[in-house]
């Protein structure tokens, strides 16, 4: 794959310097919460507005994780971007390469839960979406539920063509770490945390080519000695200078998801989950929704809440009742 993505890489990065030489560019947006209502206007884009086909969502997820975690993806927001979706994996596995069409990449990174192992994924994830020459590269981990429609419907509210970094931080203020190039001193950036997703517009992904393409992805975690989603942030807030757009829309399992209200599911990007032990659970709050025996993670919940008219969710309601 990735003697294909440098060609490809190429031929982007040359494309892209060709049509945008000569013209200035500056984003007056600040870190901070943005309004999608009241965001920056699509229309200088000549080529329409971004439709689903136009994203390239990738799942990070690991063997041992592929029948307790994607089982419940592949029934619910998948269905709705089956040809849009690909999981970066640590093995192979006939059963779901089949039920993923095909879509299961075997990166043959290691298979334990390390920065070195995150970091690898993550590099063949962005080299994926360079090679597939789409509009936006949306990355979730394996406890992620996407709101297809929701996510599209934003990502419409911003250029393509600009550097945008949309995304949620888990930490209240901005990581510091030490400067290697300048002992004594830190440097200090924003990150959006992988385990709420976060997407990069197809203009400032090709601004990080130099330093994550290829691989270079890896060597740029090493330098600092931190995971994939704080390279990312690291590469795209420090290096390139591009500020981190932050959405309130986007969650994970690091913050209080019951704390969202079910009349504002329709509203948000996405959700997550986190299930230690009986007495240590963070989901979200639904409840008219199937049952905790049923529907531990809850996100089969937040799928037929939020479509209650797909097929899965009328007969799996029929099966119940």
């Amino acid at each position: 794959m990735q003697s294909e993505a440098n060609k490809h890489v190429k031929q982007l990065r040359d494309q892209h310097f060709r049509t945008t030489a000569g013209k200035h560019e500056e984003h007056i947006w600040t870190k901070g919460e943005h309004n999608e209502e009241k965001g920056p206007s699509p229309s200088s884009s000549t080529l329409g507005p971004t439709e689903l086909r136009d994203v390239f969502i990738s799942v990070k997820t690991t063997t041992k994780f592929h029948k307790s975690r994607l089982d419940i993806l592949l029934k619910t927001w998948f269905v709705l971007a089956r040809e849009q979706t690909y999981f970066f994996t640590d093995g192979e596995d006939k059963e779901f390469q089949k039920r993923t069409n095909g879509h299961m990449i075997n990166t043959k990174c290691p298979t334990v839960h390390n920065r070195i192992a995150l970091c690898c994924k993550m590099a063949y994830e962005y080299d994926a979406f360079i090679e597939s020459k789409k509009r936006w590269f949306c990355h979730v981990d394996d406890d992620t539920y996407i709101n297809v429609p929701r996510l599209v419907k934003t990502l419409q509210n911003y250029n393509h063509t600009e550097d945008w970094y949309l995304g949620k931080p888990s930490l209240s203020h901005p990581i510091r770490i030490p400067d290697r190039s300048n002992p004594g001193h830190e440097i200090a950036f924003w990150f959006a945390t992988g385990g709420a997703g976060f997407c990069i517009s197809k203009s400032l992904a090709l601004k990080m080519l130099p330093y994550a393409s290829g691989g270079r992805l890896n060597s740029a975690c090493d330098k600092i000695r931190l995971p994939d989603d704080c390279t990312v942030g690291h590469i795209i807030c420090h290096v390139l200078g591009v500020k981190l757009t932050v959405l309130s829309t986007f969650h994970s399992h690091l913050e209080g998801l019951w704390m969202i209200k079910p009349d504002d599911f329709h509203k948000q990007i996405t959700f997550s989950y986190a299930k230690r032990n009986r007495a240590n659970v963070n989901v979200v709050s639904i409840n008219k929704g199937f049952s905790s025996q049923i529907d531990p993670s809850r996100l089969l919940s937040v799928h037929c809440h939020l479509f209650p008219y797909l097929r899965e969710c009328q007969e799996l309601m029929l099966k119940i009742l």
